[in-house]
């Protein structure tokens, strides 16, 4: 049971890195982004191409997240920017556009057939608690904490993440008390880019890359943001890692081919007794 539940964590932390950059889109913009599982599958694509052009795993990494921030800024001004004043499904239907657009680029450019990252660990295994675990997947739970902390001390004990957190929570007010919305926003959605490229680089050595890798990974993030509650940070990790413990228990106990359908029956279970998730707020509307 530990061997199992350490392998739903390991998949679980990549479905909270994708969760929590959906999420910290929809306090910036109250859009959502269905592009950040194509943004993963552009990431481990960077990656790949670093590591193809002769980059070491370091260097590779460091130029895949640099262009991941970038394009970031470049979604946000082409994608969001023209549609801010538009109804939140305008910029929906946006990307879903870009994600069928990333897809086909990718097909062009790297082409229809898989890719596959080296391990760049030695052989062998990490023991844990008695369990052994891949040391690619032992990478991801350790990586996944170093960002959530990370994050928080952005978030909580820098004067940037403070701007950030006023300009989501209230863009007019923020703006009365000197702070620049657009400019914050900008830096969210390249924070958003740049988690989901750690997700995809994550990804790259333990599954092949292929220009359709997104889409499962968006569809089991989307369902951790309905568990932990739109908007709430810890919902989106708590509900990563839910959807990731479930999905191997369903495939080790049950069968690996009704893991999508359990965890969609679960993303309707909580979405009728549990609309507001784990984490969410009630929100009251006057009349």
């Amino acid at each position: 049971m530990t061997q199992i539940l350490l392998s739903g964590v390991a998949m679980g932390c990549i479905y909270a890195l994708v969760a929590l950059g959906f999420v910290l889109i929809y306090n910036a913009t109250g859009g959502l982004n269905f592009a950040q599982g194509e943004l993963v599958m552009l990431g481990a694509f960077l990656f790949y191409a670093g590591l193809d052009a002769g980059f070491g795993p370091w260097l590779a990494t460091a130029a895949a997240l640099v262009g991941m921030a970038l394009l970031g800024y470049v979604f946000q001004r082409l994608l969001f920017y023209p549609l801010r004043e538009r109804p939140w499904f305008f910029f929906v239907i946006a990307t879903i556009g870009f994600s069928i657009v990333a897809r086909n680029a990718a097909l062009l450019i790297w082409g229809p057939n898989t890719l596959q990252v080296p391990s760049f660990f030695a052989s062998g295994v990490v023991s844990i608690a008695g369990a052994t675990l891949a040391p690619e997947k032992a990478a991801i739970v350790v990586v996944t904490l170093a960002v959530l902390a990370l994050q928080y001390a952005l978030f909580f004990h820098t004067d940037t993440g403070r701007r950030m957190r006023a300009a989501a929570q209230n863009a007019e007010m923020a703006q009365l008390l000197g702070i620049r919305p657009k400019r914050m926003i900008a830096l969210t959605f390249m924070l958003s880019a740049v988690l989901a490229g750690i997700a995809g680089i994550l990804l790259a050595p333990v599954f092949m890359i292929d220009p359709q890798m997104g889409g499962s990974v968006i569809l089991k993030a989307f369902i951790a943001v309905i568990i932990g509650g739109f908007g709430s940070i810890p919902g989106a990790v708590v509900g990563g890692l839910l959807v990731g413990v479930l999905e191997i228990l369903v495939a080790v106990y049950v069968s690996s081919a009704y893991k999508d359908s359990i965890a969609f029956a679960v993303l309707i279970f909580f979405l009728v007794a549990f609309p507001r998730g784990l984490f969410g707020e009630a929100v009251a509307e006057r009349a």
